[in-house]
C-alpha cells in the first residue's frame, strides 16, 4: 500500500513537473492586424486626425523580443484653404512598408511572483526604419492670397521614416500556458525625413521649417501566434 501511495505521489509530482515546464515555452511566429488614428505634423499649423489600418507578420525571438514587418495605409491631413493664414490644406492617402523590432521590459526583470513587475514586464519600446508613400488627394496647390504663386511641391513621393514606439502587451494564454494570442495597445511617432508628407516644399525663406516632418499614431492590435513551441528561460505566464 505504502509503494502504491509513493508512485502515486511521484506520478503526480512529475505531472505537476510536467505541465509548469509548458509554461516556459511560446511560439516562434505571428501574424496580426490592427487600427489606428494617425495625426500629421508637418508644415501646415492646423493638425487633422485620420485613420489608419495595419498588417503584421513578425518573428518572436523571445516571448519579449520581436522582429516585425509591417504594412499600413491610412490618410494624413493638414490645413483648411478657409481658414490657414497661407490657405495651405492638403489630404495625403499614404502606404508605408516598416521593419521594426520590439523589446518588453519582461527580457530583462525577475517578475515571477511580483505583482508589480508582472504588470509592467509587458511594457515596450522599439524603433526601425521604412520607407513612406505620399500620393495627395487634394492640396491646394495655388494661393487663394495670391492667385499667381503655385505652391512649389510633389503631389507623390517616397520618402524614408524611422518610427519611435511605445505601447503594453497583453498575453493571452492556451491551455499549455503558451502565448496565444497577443492583444498591443501602442504610440508611434514615425520621423519622416522629406518634404512630401503634406506636399508642399515651399523655400524656408518664405515658410519657417523648424523641425522634421513627422506623424503619430495611436493603435490597437492583434496577433495570432502560430509555429513549433520554443523553450525560454524563464516562464511567460502570471505568476
Amino acid at each position: 500500500m505504502k509503494k502504491i501511495a509513493a508512485l502515486t505521489s511521484i506520478l503526480f509530482l512529475c505531472s505537476k513537473i510536467s505541465f509548469a515546464q509548458l509554461s516556459y515555452n511560446f511560439s516562434s511566429y505571428s501574424v496580426g492586424i490592427g487600427v489606428g488614428i494617425v495625426r500629421a505634423d508637418a508644415d501646415l499649423a492646423q493638425h487633422i486626425t485620420k485613420e489608419a489600418i495595419f498588417g503584421t507578420l513578425n518573428y518572436n525571438y523571445s516571448p519579449y523580443i520581436t522582429i516585425t514587418g509591417e504594412l499600413q495605409a491610412g490618410k494624413l491631413a493638414g490645413g483648411n484653404p478657409n481658414t490657414d493664414k497661407d490657405t495651405r490644406a492638403f489630404v495625403n492617402n499614404y502606404k508605408a512598408a516598416i521593419l521594426y523590432g520590439d523589446i518588453q521590459a519582461g527580457e530583462f526583470i525577475d517578475y515571477q511572483y511580483r505583482d508589480l513587475l508582472n504588470i509592467l514586464k509587458n511594457i515596450y519600446v522599439g524603433t526601425g526604419i521604412g520607407l513612406i508613400h505620399n500620393s495627395m488627394a487634394f492640396i491646394q496647390r495655388i494661393s487663394l492670397n495670391n492667385p499667381g504663386y503655385v505652391f512649389p511641391g510633389e503631389n507623390s513621393s517616397t520618402e524614408l521614416m524611422v518610427p519611435l514606439r511605445i505601447g503594453y502587451e497583453l498575453k493571452f494564454f492556451n491551455y499549455y500556458q503558451e502565448p496565444h494570442i497577443r492583444l498591443n495597445i501602442g504610440y508611434q511617432m514615425n520621423l519622416v525625413y522629406g518634404e512630401g508628407l503634406d506636399g508642399y516644399n515651399d523655400p524656408p525663406s518664405m515658410f519657417r521649417n523648424n523641425h522634421v516632418d513627422r506623424y503619430s499614431m495611436i493603435s490597437i492590435g492583434v496577433k495570432y501566434n502560430f509555429g513549433n513551441p520554443v523553450s525560454y528561460k524563464k516562464p511567460i505566464g502570471r505568476f
